[in-house]
């Protein structure tokens, strides 16, 4: 498979301290950004794209570069007001409220150069009804009861205005974009959707259900939020390395269905949320799996829970462990390629084998630096040996992290009633997945064949075989793990028996036959 060249902002160091982790999966997974948060940044690419008249497009391959809203005066308003539940508590006139809170908001509010509230008054009719919009507003927030910082918390996305970027905002009120939580992910969200062989399609759904649709709860956003606040300059420098993938048409397919159904936008983005997170958990895994050269797909052996421990629970450990694995032996594997390259062969047999080893090594990896000579000297045998190391602390930081992190968000993975982490998917994302694959009535066997083919679930015998004929399972453990589910999906209504050998999974949105 091709890899693109990496972008030219990172030829200096500027970019990241390695180049590694970029290489294999992009720039890049991170696990402090959550599903909910990497949705929100596409949607803050979208909106902005859009804009430019380049929605869902790519001038050219990681050439992205857009124009965030930061919306400072909303989320001043809704996160970064004290004084608000104070006054509220008085029995003051509705004018004395608004000459106490104004002066105090416009004193307390930051990253503005003008902080003036007043335009407040002429859109609500008295300053109660103004306090429950923000409180309505507030109890909507994404990860609300989170304790993040109010430039890094984020209101539900009920349209455009209700969109913008993470900052950081200084005590002496200036402005910057911090990278912890829109930490690019989002981005690389964007580009995978881009190279989709459906985005045209995708692309007519987002716009007409997300950017262009009537949404009145986006009024009462933009009558807070005022004039649209754009950041000062656009934000490059996003990578992705596949020009194609079959992860990115996966993804594009499920956003479509989940679109398509005919309930409220608002509905449907936390099922958009759940399954973004599990194709970003499988493509980490497919892209691991494809740099150590391991063959098969990837497959997630996943425990419907069960009173007791079972031989079910253990083979879910076990693969969730080595799906875990996979990353690390995936970083070790890149950087063990370039030993038995040519140009590292020849490095190793010139007269400064350690000079020339490292010259090679930071032009590939951005690491050594060449002026510290703590990094730069020594054998190339030890310079490998030490970015290894180097390059493994930096990846379990975050990269690392991420299938652990991200399993457990979306409700794939458990630690209940083990000491292990297992799959173990939890009522949510069994709804996700029927909700999103199940277009018609679908025999029980065909669901669990279904899941399996496109995203590795094995829960039931058919599709544990490997197991049951090398002696690992019995045929029954697998049935019985099937059993549970077929009785958890109809107690979610999403499932009906219509004799002993006939039961059908339905999507409650979809009833037709």
């Amino acid at each position: 498979m091709e890899v693109l060249a990496r972008p030219a902002e990172h030829e200096d160091r500027n970019g990241p301290e390695m180049w590694i982790d970029e290489a294999i999966w992009g720039h890049r997974l991170h696990d402090e950004q959550s599903p909910w948060l990497t949705v929100l940044e596409f949607l803050c690419v979208l909106c902005a794209e859009h804009a430019q008249g380049r929605t869902l497009t790519e001038s050219g391959f990681n050439t992205l570069s857009y124009l965030p809203q930061t919306q400072l005066r909303l989320r001043n308003l809704l996160f970064n007001n004290p004084h608000l539940a104070t006054i509220l508590a008085t029995d003051l006139s509705d004018d004395a409220m608004w000459q106490s809170w104004l002066p105090r908001m416009e004193e307390n509010a930051g990253g503005l150069d003008r902080p003036t509230f007043g335009y407040l008054r002429e859109r609500f009719d008295t300053f109660r009804d103004f306090a429950s919009v923000v409180s309505f507003l507030q109890t909507s927030a994404i990860e609300g009861g989170s304790n993040k910082r109010w430039s890094s918390k984020f209101v539900f996305p009920f349209g455009t205005s209700a969109l913008y970027e993470d900052v950081s905002v200084n005590a002496s009120g200036g402005v910057s974009t911090d990278r912890r939580f829109f930490a690019r992910t989002g981005e690389v969200l964007y580009l995978m959707l881009c190279r989709s062989a459906r985005v045209g399609e995708l692309r007519d759904r987002l716009v007409k259900r997300l950017i262009t649709a009537d949404a009145p709860y986006d009024g009462l956003v933009k009558a807070l939020q005022g004039e649209t606040q754009f950041a000062r300059q656009e934000r490059a420098g996003a990578y992705l390395p596949c020009k194609s993938y079959p992860a990115f048409d996966r993804l594009a397919e499920d956003w479509i269905a989940l679109l398509d159904l005919k309930i409220p936008v608002y509905d449907t983005l936390p099922h958009i949320v759940t399954m973004t997170g599990l194709h970003l958990i499988m493509y980490q895994l497919q892209r691991s799996a494809e740099a150590t050269g391991a063959s098969g797909p990837i497959t997630l052996v996943s425990e419907i829970v069960s009173p007791k421990r079972s031989v079910v629970r253990d083979l879910s450990a076990d693969s969730f462990q080595a799906n875990n694995a996979l990353p690390q032996q995936a970083l070790e594997a890149y950087i063990g390629k370039i030993a038995a390259s040519q140009d590292w062969l020849d490095a190793v047999a010139s007269d400064e084998p350690g000079e020339k080893a490292a010259e090679l090594l930071a032009k590939t990896f951005d690491w050594p630096d060449l002026d510290d000579p703590d990094d730069a000297q020594g054998t190339p045998d030890v310079l490998l040996e030490r970015l290894v190391q180097r390059a493994t602390v930096r990846h379990k930081q975050h990269v690392g992290k991420v299938h652990s992190t991200w399993a457990r968000l979306i409700g794939l993975s458990s630690r209940r009633a083990s000491r292990r982490v297992r799959y173990a998917p939890t009522d949510r994302l069994l709804k996700t997945l029927v909700v999103c694959c199940v277009d018609r009535r679908l025999e029980f066997k065909d669901f669990l064949a279904l899941i399996y083919e496109r995203y590795g679930f094995i829960i039931g015998d058919q599709q544990a075989r490997s197991f049951i004929d090398a002696g690992t399972a019995d045929q029954e453990d697998f049935s019985d793990s099937a059993r549970r589910l077929e009785e958890r999906l109809a107690s979610l209504g999403l499932l009906k028996r219509l004799s002993d050998s006939c039961a059908y999974v339905e999507n409650p949105f979809q009833r037709t036959v």
